[in-house]
């Protein structure tokens, strides 16, 4: 993947950034973005000279990640892989569930991803294929009491990586869908439940890294847990609701 263009969407922190590195060390140029520009330019303290280009972008706001493929074009030849890494979360039992939340959830995890696949599927067609990745979770399996509005927004994101997948699987454009467990970030720090099997970012970084190079359709981890979704998937709902209630009581 010697210098390949990487755009990485949500590249400030945990996977994000732990994939900025894990790129730049393989002698990527990358083109990282995100709302915290402080933490982005520190990134590009740390890069070799000339590898790493660093734009502000809120992917909830419509025509952002359009602009960042955009400078990307306009700097470089081609881009080679566009990951949609971009994610937010917010924890909320029904009593506290609000449409409004539910919306702006949606904003990041799923328009924005909807945008990026967009753009990137018309940049790909111009310059003769590429490589979309889109980070969803396992938590896309089932809606998990607490986190309604993540799990949904993440089963919308999986199943339409899914359905583009499939529709351009005989061409040089793909589409992977990134299923992560539970990985140690800012995000998931808030979480006051179990959280087993819990993987460092860089590791979970060089799993993605390798799964694209492999040209897998769909990267999963840890094995593990992607098989107990599996399970999860086909058990009756009330067992499904005994269970998860369990293992999900309040903070």
């Amino acid at each position: 993947m010697k210098d390949n263009t990487i755009v990485i969407i949500g590249a400030s922190r945990g996977i994000g950034a732990a994939l900025v590195r894990e790129y730049l060390a393989r002698g990527c140029h990358v083109l990282a973005a995100s709302r915290d520009l402080a933490a982005l330019e520190a990134l590009r303290g740390a890069a070799p000279e000339g590898m790493l280009d660093v734009v502000q972008c809120d992917a909830a706001q419509p025509g952002a990640v359009r602009s960042v493929l955009e400078r990307a074009e306009a700097r470089w030849p081609r881009v080679d892989v566009l990951l949609y890494n971009a994610g937010a979360d917010h924890a909320a039992w029904m009593d506290t569930f609000t449409a409004e939340d539910f919306r702006a959830l949606l904003a990041v995890n799923t328009s924005g991803l909807a945008e990026a696949l967009e753009c990137s599927y018309a940049l790909f067609r111009r310059q003769g294929g590429g490589v979309f990745a889109g980070v969803s979770s396992l938590a896309d399996a089932r809606g998990y009491p607490g986190s309604a509005s993540y799990c949904a927004s993440k089963a919308a994101a999986s199943t339409l990586l899914e359905a583009a997948r499939a529709e351009l699987r005989q061409g040089p454009i793909r589409v992977l869908t990134v299923r992560p467990g539970f990985v140690r970030t800012d995000m998931t720090a808030k979480n006051t439940f179990p959280m087993p099997l819990l993987m460092e970012a860089a590791e979970a970084a060089r799993i993605i890294v390798r799964g694209i190079e492999r040209r897998k359709s769909i990267i999963t981890f840890p094995w593990p847990i992607a098989l107990a979704t599996r399970i999860i998937r086909v058990l009756p709902d009330r067992l499904f609701a005994a269970l998860a209630l369990r293992g999900r009581r309040r903070g």
